[in-house]
């Protein structure tokens, strides 16, 4: 495994705080208010985002963006975290969200039902209290329960934090 990030994508500004509303799981017209994008372009504009980081999944660039360190621990809103450690199952199908795999082929990979898959989600967003999948994912590299190495095989095998000195926040983005 690398010791250090792979390179990281040219994001602007404007690019960032969108990608930073993905990870909080806020809903378009919020998106929309915080970026000045119009409503109807929200969802357009977050497609282009996600294939411009490589992933067509939201949750996914929410991940990326922790693991660049462009998205923080305040970008994603928590309410009533349980508390209670995730089970092992629990945290597989969490690295299946961050790697960006599909409840398909994590249901294949650990020989569950997607069914089980998808019941597992809903119990991981109760335990981090959160609502989305986005917002898991982030919290699951912030928080230190999945490796970065979920990201790929490009990344290091550390916790977020662990890896390098944190990137450099560009002019204004905060």
């Amino acid at each position: 495994m690398p010791a250090s990030l792979p390179e990281r994508p040219d994001l602007s500004e404007a690019e960032i705080l969108l990608l930073r509303q993905v990870a909080g799981g806020h809903l378009n017209a919020a998106v929309s208010r915080a970026t000045g994008i119009p409503e109807k372009s929200v969802t357009t504009t977050v497609t282009a985002l996600t294939s411009k980081l490589g992933t067509p999944h939201r949750y996914r660039a929410a991940a990326m963006g922790v693991g660049w360190g462009w998205v923080r621990t305040e970008d994603v809103p928590v309410v009533n975290p349980t508390g209670v450690p995730l089970p092992a199952q629990q945290r597989e199908v969490l690295v299946g969200l961050v790697s960006g795999e599909e409840p398909q082929a994590t249901a294949k990979r650990l020989g569950l039902a997607e069914g089980t898959v998808r019941t597992y989600v809903q119990k991981i967003l109760t335990t981090f209290g959160v609502r989305s999948r986005q917002q898991a994912a982030a919290l699951a590299l912030l928080s230190g329960v999945v490796p970065l190495s979920a990201l790929g095989e490009d990344w290091p095998d550390t916790a977020f934090g662990e890896a390098v000195e944190p990137v450099p926040q560009p002019a204004g983005a905060s």
